[in-house]
């Protein structure tokens, strides 16, 4: 059972969650990229659970390598060069630390989508988006839906192939390639299969119709207000801090982070106190559950 955060009203979730992406995004300083990164792996170990925590620790860990490995090769801005490349260009200090800071950017934000994967269901998609517009909430619920159940069909083909001998790891590396093949074309003949029927079961309930109506069970509470006034007021006070230069930084022609001066250090708890928002409720309500049964 969901409970703490994942129980709000969809519309603060998705303003929470657009309000941390895009700082982390946009923003790229990097003591805001390190505040978003340390608290979305804490949030994602926490109510994710350790397994999918690795799961995108693995993913992420691939994909930051490769930046911080490609952006040196590709670019050659700075001044302090650390030596010569084989082509003749530079190899910088600025472009590798560039690298490293988009990296953490690339997997801090993978992160927080692992997070919105998990708390928006398809019907809080649809509620969301489905009156501006229905073909856009039906692509989006079943794009999220699509990554959890295609790995589990690749489970049950990839078990049905190993019990006829016939997986990727056995044989010949020509028998392995066969049998990837194979399994990739009955992947793809079934989400081809899955999304026509997809399409034809909502058609046939008339989703889309102007006429249409449809029911939800989500109701704008006080605690939802609190929270959406506080993640605006949050957001504000970042946006200011960031017109002010509060959160002023620089990769090229060097790299440069000014020492925080009061105003700066209160932008950054902000965005922090912003990033653990989540966190802080679903701790909560679990201590209030554990509490409960403790006196029963």
């Amino acid at each position: 059972m969901k409970t703490g955060f994942a129980n709000y009203h969809p519309f603060s979730q998705l303003l929470f969650f657009i309000s941390v992406i895009s700082s982390t995004m946009l923003i790229m300083n990097p003591v805001i990229l390190v505040i978003s990164m340390l608290i979305s792996a804490i949030y994602t170990a926490y109510s994710c659970g350790i397994k999918d925590f690795i799961k995108s620790l693995r993913f992420t860990l691939i994909t930051s390598l490769m930046i911080i490995i490609i952006n040196p090769l590709i670019s050659h801005q700075g001044i302090t060069v650390i030596t010569e490349l084989p082509d003749g260009n530079s190899l910088t200090l600025e472009s590798i630390l560039f690298g490293v800071s988009a990296a953490v950017m690339m997997s801090s934000s993978i992160r927080w989508f692992f997070c919105v994967n998990r708390i928006f269901t398809s019907d809080k998609v649809i509620y969301l988006f489905g009156k501006i517009s229905p073909r856009l909430a039906l692509l989006i619920s079943m794009t999220l839906s699509f990554v959890s159940k295609f790995s589990r069909q690749m489970k049950a083909v990839r078990m049905a192939q190993f019990s006829l001998g016939k997986d990727i790891l056995a044989g010949r590396m020509s028998d392995r390639v066969k049998n990837g093949i194979k399994i990739l074309s009955t992947m793809i003949q079934w989400s081809l299969e899955n999304s026509i029927d997809t399409a034809d079961s909502m058609s046939s309930r008339g989703y889309g119709l102007k006429k249409r109506t449809s029911f939800s069970i989500y109701r704008i509470c006080f605690r939802d207000m609190i929270l959406i006034s506080a993640i605006i007021v949050a957001d504000v006070y970042i946006i200011i801090g960031n017109r002010k230069e509060a959160l002023d930084y620089s990769y090229y022609p060097y790299f440069e982070v000014p020492l925080p001066d009061l105003y700066s250090f209160s932008v950054y708890t902000v965005f922090m106190l912003l990033c653990v928002i989540p966190l802080y409720i679903d701790i909560r309500e679990d201590g209030r559950w554990k509490y409960i049964r403790s006196k029963i």
